[in-house]
């Protein structure tokens, strides 16, 4: 294995093949730990685009916080290309293009909130003057600034969160990572949580975050990365991923079943009756039998009072989707 080297010259943006610039641009990225037998991520290439909000998603054991992990340089050993903003990220200037929420902190007891966002600012680079200034401004922005003075280990879970986008987007990165960036939040400090995530979206920032939370990825995420035991079975849009697993199958209710389910039996079509009779679960096998149907019901006395297509979820597509879960189970 030849390990990435950190010395060479960044690649060339510019020459990259793709039609839009990612700011986080991953090829064949491959990690292994010796105590393994399989590599945790086997070869995998995704992108990800300012102004979108990125899932990346796949059972425990994945792969997905080693990817992260190798993403920000908490790893060093690994092979393959990763580049943020089109520079190598074991560059040190590629650094200020990027922000990071663990999953778990732990913050030191008696400081408080201003002294730990000022010296995470100066860390990431603000002078002196400059991160006084901006945290002064991202408390007051983002109504903390009552909580200025007190210990950051008092504050609820929801406030830490808060605190804890301060810190990761006070020196304006392009691109925030966030792995299980939800966990121990109530459903209305999770609500705030992903307005601040719509905000910053707006502000064409890409948002690079790792959940499993998916019916709430489904709701926010415009994009998205499945792991499957290390390698990726999906990446790209999320409206794309849903029109390839989309069913027809539709809800439908109506003045008079009875002849209703008398047609579908002449047409060949499968069904399934609810248990109270009121709704049909039908399974149209193309597009031409739903407008055939349709057609036929024209022609007769029925009134349909419900038709409406099922929605596909990212759970549904994901139960689909995984067959191996984590790499040590392929």
């Amino acid at each position: 294995m030849r390990w990435q080297n950190a010395k060479k010259d960044i690649i060339n943006f510019n020459n990259l093949p793709t039609k839009k610039k990612p700011i986080l641009y991953i090829r064949n990225l491959y990690k292994k730990y010796t105590f393994k037998k399989r590599p945790i991520i086997n070869g995998i290439s995704f992108d990800v685009f300012k102004g979108q909000i990125h899932a990346f998603i796949g059972a425990n054991g994945a792969g997905k916080t080693t990817t992260i992990k190798s993403i920000i340089g908490a790893y060093s050993q690994w092979s393959g290309t990763v580049l943020i903003n089109g520079i190598k990220n074991t560059k040190a200037h590629a650094k200020k293009y990027l922000g990071y929420i663990p999953e778990y902190t732990n913050f030191p007891k008696k400081i408080t909130c201003y002294k730990y966002l000022f010296w995470m600012a100066r860390l990431s680079g603000l002078g002196c003057i400059e991160a006084k200034f901006k945290v002064k401004q991202m408390l007051d922005q983002y109504n903390l600034t009552k909580l200025a003075y007190k210990s950051i280990a008092s504050l609820s879970s929801g406030q830490k969160k808060q605190i804890l986008i301060i810190q990761a987007t006070i020196h304006n990165p392009d691109i925030i990572i966030m792995d299980e960036p939800t966990t121990n939040l109530d459903p209305k400090a999770r609500i705030n949580f992903f307005d601040l995530l719509l905000k910053l979206k707006k502000q064409n920032k890409a948002i690079f975050i790792s959940s499993h939370n998916l019916s709430e990825l489904n709701q926010y995420a415009d994009s998205v990365t499945i792991l499957d035991g290390g390698r990726i079975i999906f990446s790209g849009s999320i409206t794309k991923l849903i029109k390839m697993y989309q069913i027809n199958e539709y809800e439908v209710k109506s003045s008079d079943n009875k002849k209703l389910i008398s047609i579908l039996k002449q047409q060949k079509i499968k069904y399934k009756v609810s248990h109270n009779f009121q709704i049909l679960t039908v399974n149209f096998s193309n597009s031409k039998k739903v407008h055939a149907f349709l057609q036929k019901i024209k022609k007769t006395k029925i009134i349909l009072t419900h038709f409406v297509q099922k929605t596909i979820t990212l759970d549904d597509i994901y139960s689909k989707l995984i067959k191996f879960g984590s790499s040590d189970t392929m």
